[in-house]
C-alpha cells in the first residue's frame, strides 16, 4: 500500500496505547480471535471522535469467522469512577472500528487502563 495514500486519508499505524487496548480485548478466546490478532498486527487506524474511537483497516490479512459484529467488549471506570465501554467491531470478517464511549456521554477523564478491563464475550 502506498504510504502517501495512507497519510492523505488520515490512517496511521496504531499507537502503543491502542495496541494495548486491543491486546486486552483479544486475551479472551472467541471464534475468530486468532485471525483478528493477525489483522491487528498490520492494522492502521484513524481517530473518529473525542473519546478516541478509531476506524480500523487491515489490508491483505486473513478473514476472521466471527459469530457477531461485536464479538468482544470491555468495560471499566475512568478517573471519575464513571463506566466506559470499549467495543471491537468486525464487519465481513475484518476489524472495522474500535468504539469507545461513556455511559453518560461525557468525555473520558484520564487515560484508559486496559489492566482494569472487565472483558465480555458477546
Amino acid at each position: 500500500m502506498d504510504s502517501r495514500l495512507d497519510a492523505a486519508d488520515g490512517f496511521a499505524p496504531l499507537t502503543v496505547d491502542t495496541q494495548r487496548i486491543l491486546s486486552a480485548l483479544l486475551a479472551a478466546q472467541f471464534p475468530g480471535s486468532i485471525q483478528i490478532a493477525k489483522q491487528v498486527e498490520s492494522a492502521r487506524g484513524r481517530v473518529i471522535d473525542k473519546e478516541g474511537s478509531l476506524v480500523l483497516q487491515a489490508p491483505d490479512v486473513p478473514r476472521a469467522d466471527v459469530e457477531r459484529r461485536i464479538p468482544v467488549e470491555a468495560e471499566a471506570e475512568d478517573a471519575d469512577g464513571r463506566t466506559f465501554h470499549v467495543l471491537l467491531h468486525v464487519v465481513d470478517g475484518f476489524i472495522s472500528e474500535l468504539e469507545i464511549y461513556t455511559e453518560d456521554g461525557l468525555p473520558l477523564r484520564g487515560p484508559i487502563d486496559p489492566g482494569a478491563f472487565r472483558v465480555l464475550l458477546l
